[in-house]
């Protein structure tokens, strides 16, 4: 693979505690909280100052809660920027709320309202627990985050059928449409799911802009095609994944998608690391998110 070339040392943006972070303008930034490294990297489609795409991190008042929100939404300009001042205050709202699935809810059932005209957006939320140390997703028609445990090379889709995720029991699941984009269907229901994440895991969200890269035999790169990009650039530093990806599909004979790209690249760095006995995290993952055990041992 060709070398990427040299890039800017991002900006360190310190996250302070109740803050909601974020935008729809082109970012190279990097943040920590308890428990994360994060980097955001977006670039807003040629000519636009800013995109489609909406990115947030919020920290709760005891650090314990990281929330992060990609979304991706169906158009450019004022009305994007007016649905990423909604979704952050209502962020806010829930900033010390772990349950993650009502709020996809409300957003899905006032898209309408705050969106200013956009007609739908895919979105992904994720919330670390530095507690118990999982990361627990709700996806509502986004593309899936990959994942890349410690010691491996491979980048897994994180999904409902993605070995060692923990998932909402099936006897517990409400019998109807799930997980559509924002603004789809109203009442649509949003499952979460959970992943344990340790020191050196990495997570990568990004939007379907890299997904949609066509080879020039016209075939698209799809998530798997990522994910291989992805364990090419390993040796990339986490903040500068983003380039080595677009620098490698370049290399394999990819076109660029015409469309706003952002990736986010989550790496647990080994802080707060939980006192928490086992017997009352698993409780709480089943009874205080209703999340229950696959052959995922919780440690």
């Amino acid at each position: 693979m060709t070398t990427p070339p040299p890039t800017q040392t991002p900006e360190t943006h310190a996250l302070q505690c109740l803050e909601v972070w974020g935008g729809t303008s082109a970012a190279d930034h990097a943040a920590s909280v308890p428990g994360l490294d994060i980097s955001v990297n977006s670039r807003p489609v040629e000519g636009s100052d800013a995109g489609g795409d909406i990115f947030l991190i919020s920290s709760c008042s005891s650090g314990w809660i990281t929330r992060v929100l990609l979304a991706d939404v169906s158009g450019h300009g004022d009305a994007v920027s007016g649905l990423s001042k909604q979704l952050r205050k209502a962020m806010h709202k829930s900033i010390n709320t772990v349950d993650q699935s009502k709020l996809a809810r409300s957003l899905n059932n006032s898209f309408e309202d705050i969106s200013s005209g956009s007609k739908f957006a895919t979105a992904l939320l994720m919330t670390y627990f530095a507690p118990t140390g999982h990361l627990i997703f709700v996806n509502a028609g986004h593309p899936p985050p990959l994942l890349r445990k410690s010691g491996s090379d491979e980048w897994v889709p994180v999904e409902q059928s993605t070995h060692g995720v923990l998932k909402t029991p099936s006897k517990e699941l409400r019998v109807g449409i799930k997980n559509l984009p924002l603004g789809v269907i109203k009442s649509t229901e949003y499952e979460q799911i959970a992943v344990k994440f340790e020191e050196g895991d990495e997570l990568c969200a990004y939007t379907d802009a890299f997904t949609e890269a066509q080879h020039s035999d016209g075939s698209l790169l799809g998530t798997s095609g990522l994910a291989a990009s992805l364990q090419r650039s390993g040796a990339a530093e986490r903040t500068e994944y983003a380039s080595a990806v677009l620098s490698d599909l370049g290399d394999r004979g990819f076109n660029k998608a015409e469309d706003d790209h952002t990736m986010l690249m989550l790496r647990h760095n080994g802080q707060g690391a939980s006192s928490v006995g086992t017997t009352t995290i698993s409780n709480y993952l089943k009874n205080g998110l209703g999340l229950g055990h696959t052959d995922t041992v919780v440690a």
